[in-house]
């Protein structure tokens, strides 16, 4: 039994819970949880956080053994139709809980409405780190980023290959794709949690 399943046996066991009654509350099979607990297999960063809820621990207890809570991550804007991105004047807007494996640098956005759905509901939250300047063009293709255009704008959108190195597609989710755009920052949404 590894650290993380000897916690997750333990934290389920002080809730009075079989593996099959958490794997029921999870969607998952009993074999899995079993697993978990073994060291056979390593639950993915959201499942830990889910496990984390249902057995009313931090998932940061569940991964690496503190008990004090991670400071609070800060919410610092709203996405709003078309995915654009409003700060207000006044930070944060919110504190909510971290993601597991989250760093100092971690924030979260708050969406609102439906102009993301299918992809994000109103009241997820999109945590990303502070803006990496030295993160390579590579690393942001394929994924759904937090990006800042050279005319301003802060959106969320899907980034993919440009024509150039320096110039990227930006996929909104409900809009045309928008070709050879110029970013002055990106950062990948590390992190969803769902309304």
């Amino acid at each position: 039994m590894n650290d993380i399943g000897k916690r997750i046996a333990d934290s389920r066991k002080d809730q009075g819970l079989s593996q099959y009654a958490l794997a029921k509350l999870l969607g998952v099979n009993q074999s899995t949880i079993a697993y978990y607990e073994r060291g056979r297999n390593t639950p993915k960063p959201w499942i830990v956080e889910d496990i984390a809820r249902l057995l009313n621990v931090s998932a940061s207890y569940l991964l690496y053994g503190r008990d004090a809570e991670d400071p609070p991550v800060p919410v610092v804007g709203t996405v709003g139709a078309g995915g654009v991105i409003t700060y207000p004047s006044e930070l944060p807007l919110d504190l909510t809980q971290p993601p597991p494996g989250a760093s100092s640098r971690t924030q979260a956005v708050r969406v609102e409405g439906d102009g993301l759905w299918p992809v994000y509901r109103a009241g997820d939250l999109l945590f990303h780190a502070a803006v990496d300047p030295h993160r390579m063009p590579e690393d942001l293709y394929g994924r759904d980023c937090i990006v800042r255009t050279s005319d301003g704008q802060t959106l969320v959108r899907h980034v993919k290959r440009g024509r150039t190195k320096a110039l990227f597609t930006l996929a909104a989710f409900n809009a045309p794709d928008e070709e050879d755009v110029a970013l002055d920052t990106a950062a990948p949404i590390r992190w969803i949690r769902r309304a």
